[in-house]
């Protein structure tokens, strides 16, 4: 009897100790409820004074350049997909501002065992993919492989926000300078090259169905339908040769979704004993499209 209790609870236990997997929806929104607080961490996989430092440098950075950071330390997430799961919980959560979207969100699940950041549009510039990807290899990675994820993510933070902010003196910055001349070089060896490619394999004008020429022009165009995502035009072109006149439907794609209809999060927490001030902060609804970099550890 004592032996199938203890194997009962072991096995409850067992189960009790698997990594929870998180949602979008299940992940605490702390920002919201204090406007000083950026750094989610609902599984107390960091100690509380580090993500206070955290917190406290990404509280600067808002300050000092409006960059708005949603920072997820986890056990595990649904799906087990660390670049997807980033840019939704950035796009639905709205991080960064409207208008500017300069949101950054950094997600740490130590089950998928990944570091993902994702980058709002507005910030692809400011904090390009590159850059992103070599703080992860040069202050993270080593050390959140030997699971020192206090260490890792504190290098991490604060890499970012001094490099955001212009504190830091840029080794990063170096780095990406001397890359860029061989980058440039290379092109430059390369361009007859890719001039050869461009003018074999450059886009041509629709062939006229009826004398088989490509020597056709755009004469008129009109927008058929629009969406947040895209817009449905009808071209109409013209021969140049045999005067034909024929009709296509295409679809252009927007790199960005309508604003218009983005509304702010916002959360306020009421304290008796301070006629309701107000603590809670707020995102302005920004908009991700697949900037960042992610790494394996």
């Amino acid at each position: 009897m004592n032996r199938i209790l203890l194997l009962s609870f072991m096995l409850w236990g067992g189960i009790c100790l698997q990594a929870k997997k998180y949602t979008i929806q299940d992940i605490p929104m702390v920002h919201l409820e204090d406007r000083m607080r950026y750094v989610s961490n609902p599984d107390n996989i960091l100690a509380d004074s580090v993500v206070t430092m955290m917190d406290s440098m990404l509280y600067a950075l808002e300050e000092k350049t409006g960059i708005q950071t949603m920072v997820v330390v986890v056990t595990g997430i649904e799906g087990g997909d660390c670049f997807d799961f980033a840019h939704r919980l950035g796009m639905e959560k709205g991080v960064g501002q409207q208008g500017r979207d300069n949101g950054l969100v950094i997600l740490l699940s130590t089950e998928e065992r990944c570091v993902q950041f994702a980058t709002g549009y507005g910030l692809e510039g400011a904090l390009p993919d590159a850059i992103c990807k070599r703080i992860q290899s040069k202050y993270m990675v080593s050390h959140l492989g030997k699971d020192d994820w206090n260490t890792g993510m504190l290098e991490g933070i604060r890499a970012v926000a001094g490099y955001l902010d212009g504190s830091m003196t840029n080794e990063l910055q170096e780095e990406e300078e001397y890359g860029l001349g061989f980058v440039l070089m290379g092109l430059l060896f390369l361009s007859p090259v890719f001039l050869i490619l461009y003018k074999v394999f450059k886009p041509s004008t629709p062939r006229c169905p009826q004398c088989k020429k490509r020597n056709t022009a755009i004469t008129a165009t009109k927008v058929l339908s629009k969406t947040k995502y895209y817009e449905e035009v009808e071209k109409q072109y013209t021969c140049q040769d045999c005067g034909h006149t024929f009709v296509k439907t295409e679809k252009h794609y927007f790199q960005k979704a309508d604003d218009s209809n983005k509304t702010s999060v916002k959360f306020t927490r009421s304290n008796s004993d301070d006629d309701n001030e107000s603590r809670g902060g707020s995102y302005g609804g920004g908009k991700f499209g697949g900037g960042g970099a992610g790494s394996k550890f």
